[in-house]
């Protein structure tokens, strides 16, 4: 678990990188990212199969695979510092989040297995935490997951966030484009009852500023 934190730790400083190796291309990075995750996978598999609660018998063989889980974790959160030498900030921010999901994953369970081991509990609680580390491996490995590049990467994240663009976009387009509406046609939009008037007189200054929006908007749309 200590292995995990100090990982997390140095995750979250993004001024962290190994600057004592030479930078590597992306795609071989990747393809080493991606494999890390499957030894990872494979790792954690053993270690629960072998430190099951209940079956004392079987615990000697889960010391190699504790070894190579720690240094799975390690080499993931390596992979990471090569990353951030050459790669784009929203790239890194992809597969920064999925290591540190997984990383997160491994100490909870291993966090769990302690506390089924020193408490002699036969539960299951060690086989639902390596089911996350699994469930997260394999949604990062399916096709089109990890972006090949910041290009990708900043497409995907418009793509993500497009849906709350366009509402803001037409908000923004009825704000530019008042429509006439007579008191009698009006409906209640109950934006009044928080004190917030859906019909709204501007200012000189909050005019000029949403015109250079509205000019900007039909631009980017």
């Amino acid at each position: 678990m200590e292995n995990c934190r100090a990982a997390l730790i140095v995750l979250s400083d993004k001024t962290r990188t190994d600057e004592r190796y030479p930078s590597t291309d992306f795609a071989t990075l990747r393809t080493d990212f991606t494999s890390i995750l499957s030894l990872l996978y494979s790792a954690s598999t053993k270690v629960a199969l072998s430190l099951k609660p209940g079956a004392p018998a079987h615990h000697g063989a889960s010391l190699i695979p504790l070894k190579e889980l720690s240094n799975y974790v390690a080499a993931l959160l390596h992979s990471i510092r090569l990353m951030r030498q050459t790669q784009g900030l929203t790239l890194l921010v992809e597969y920064e989040n999925v290591a540190q999901n997984v990383i997160s994953s491994v100490e909870k369970f291993a966090d769990s297995l302690s506390r089924s081991l020193s408490q002699s509990e036969s539960g299951k609680d060690h086989f639902v935490a390596v089911g996350k580390i699994h469930e997260l491996i394999n949604n990062a490995k399916k096709h089109g997951a990890l972006s090949s590049d910041n290009r990708s990467a900043v497409r995907k994240k418009w793509a993500q966030d497009y849906d709350s663009l366009v509402d803001g976009a037409e908000e923004i387009e009825e704000m530019c484009n008042p429509a006439e509406v007579d008191d009698e046609d009006s409906v209640d939009d109950g934006w009044e009852e928080l004190g917030l008037a859906s019909k709204q007189t501007f200012s000189l200054i909050e005019k000029d500023r949403l015109n250079m929006v509205c000019n900007r908007q039909d631009f980017i749309f």
